[in-house]
């Protein structure tokens, strides 16, 4: 898979090689539609490059969800990963929906169900916050910060009544959502159910709110362990803006695997 990124990465963002009139671009064998190249090129580095969002499980068909795909460039490596998997995904904004199901349906991709739907811990309409200039623009959210120039209503679902059995894997990006939906999992007594999974951390995404602590003692209190991934820009200022990373894990499987 390496290689193939590899080889995409040069004839892209290199050669420039890609199709700008229909915002197309090919990648390990995908055809890959984009919202903007700007963020399509973040997403590629994030996710293809960086490997963010990999895992290993032994299972040739884990079942992973996604909340949060944009335009499904981890749909993509999930099943560059795992071919055989199963996917949930979940994206709200209506540009970013249609490039996630022209690149699911454009590629032949098996087993992918995609819910246009925001995650959060309530069910019906709920105002969605947009970057009205760039469509498909990362930033969205059920949350409203500085950036968005508009808001729309979008539907809102509670991710619990989607976890009916064993999630290998959970991706959780929904730009400071990510409180709501995983309370909702735990009133719902479904954390167990999941094995793995990557939180993107939308620290002091309200500037005057540390919840961190929180969201932590509530996977220490359902058996995962964790690691965490943040950078911080410098000089230090207080109440800065972080996006950090929070891979977990189900620490009985772990220590199962090692008796």
């Amino acid at each position: 898979m390496r290689r193939q990124i590899l080889k995409a990465y040069v004839r892209i963002f290199l050669l420039k090689r890609y199709d700008r009139k229909r915002q197309l671009a090919h990648i390990a064998g995908y055809t890959v539609r984009y919202c903007e190249f700007g963020p399509f090129r973040y997403l590629f580095h994030e996710i293809l490059v960086n490997h963010e969002y990999y895992f290993y499980v032994d299972n040739e068909t884990p079942f992973i969800i996604d909340c949060g795909s944009n335009i499904g460039m981890s749909v993509l490596f999930f099943k560059l990963l795992y071919p055989g998997a199963h996917i949930l995904a979940f994206e709200p904004g209506a540009d970013a929906f249609t490039c996630l199901r022209y690149n699911t349906e454009a590629n032949g991709l098996e087993n992918v169900r995609l819910e246009q739907k925001a995650v959060s811990d309530m069910e019906g309409v709920i105002p969605f916050y947009v970057d009205q200039v760039h469509p498909g623009s990362l930033i969205m959210s059920t949350r409203r910060q500085g950036r968005h120039t508009g808001v729309l209503t979008v539907q809102s679902t509670i991710l619990s009544k989607y976890v009916t059995r064993q999630v290998d894997f959970l991706k959780l990006d929904v730009e400071g959502a990510e409180d709501a939906v995983l309370e909702d999992l735990n009133r719902a007594g479904k954390l167990g159910h999941i094995s793995q999974m990557a939180v993107e951390y939308h620290h002091h995404i309200d500037r005057n709110k540390d919840r961190l602590s929180r969201l932590l003692v509530l996977l220490e209190n359902n058996g995962f362990g964790y690691q965490i991934a943040g950078s911080l820009s410098r000089p230090f200022e207080m109440r800065q803006f972080q996006d950090i990373l929070i891979y977990a894990y189900q620490k009985r499987g772990l220590e199962m695997a090692t008796l």
